[in-house]
């Protein structure tokens, strides 16, 4: 599985790759800003996108649908994964397959990398 990480906090999206790289099976790319995530997608193809909400080029719930439509072959899961608290619980805004809130223990980010899309 191919997961793409957009957080322009460094620390953060360094840890989460190094704990999601323990499973063999896991390969993750960085990208600390928007438009480095726009380049990424297509020649990564990730499976899933964690995604920050606040980044100084973008946010990600305005990236999320971009990164959907830029995507080639089967769109990956978009997960946001922030601090930022979700305001509305029952919407995911468009483009977003799921919500985590950081901090988040690690079996809970891979059951919401691995799990069905909310709403279906």
């Amino acid at each position: 599985m191919r997961i793409l990480i957009v957080d322009d906090d460094t620390v953060s999206a360094e840890l989460t790759a190094e704990c999601l790289m323990m499973d063999p099976g896991i390969s993750v790319q960085l990208a600390h800003d928007g438009a480095t995530a726009l380049r990424t997608i297509a020649e990564f193809a990730p499976d899933a996108v964690l995604l920050d909400v606040e980044m100084p080029d973008a946010s990600g719930i305005d990236l999320a649908p971009q990164l959907r439509a830029m995507s080639t072959g089967r769109p990956p899961r978009i997960i946001i994964f922030s601090g930022s608290v979700r305001k509305s619980p029952g919407f995911l805004p468009e483009g977003v397959d799921a919500w985590l809130t950081k901090p988040a223990h690690l079996d809970a980010l891979l059951a919401c990398i691995f799990g069905p899309h909310e709403g279906q």
